[in-house]
């Protein structure tokens, strides 16, 4: 949570999703809540009516950024921080 309030918290170009593994969307939902997830929160049973079924994650956390075309960016987390802190830059 600290790098996403330093790093993406106020830059409006980027937005992040929560994709739950777990199989019980209230404890997901429960724990999204109690860190303070302020991000949508996708259930994994939903991951292809959400259009996001192609970055499922693989493992947890699992990090991905892509474009809002849809291509993949950056993977695991110092990349994608690392890229988020880049594209600022260019902005």
């Amino acid at each position: 949570m600290e790098k996403y309030k330093s790093k993406v918290a106020d830059e409006p170009a980027v937005e992040m999703i929560h994709v739950s593994l777990d199989r019980d969307d209230s404890v997901a939902e429960s724990w999204a809540a109690s860190v303070g997830m302020p991000w949508p929160t996708v259930m994994r049973d939903k991951l292809e009516r959400s259009g996001l079924s192609e970055y499922s994650p693989r493992g947890i956390p699992h990090y991905l950024l892509v474009d809002a075309a849809g291509n993949k960016l950056a993977e695991g987390s110092a990349a994608v921080f690392a890229k988020v802190d880049e594209l600022k830059e260019g902005s």
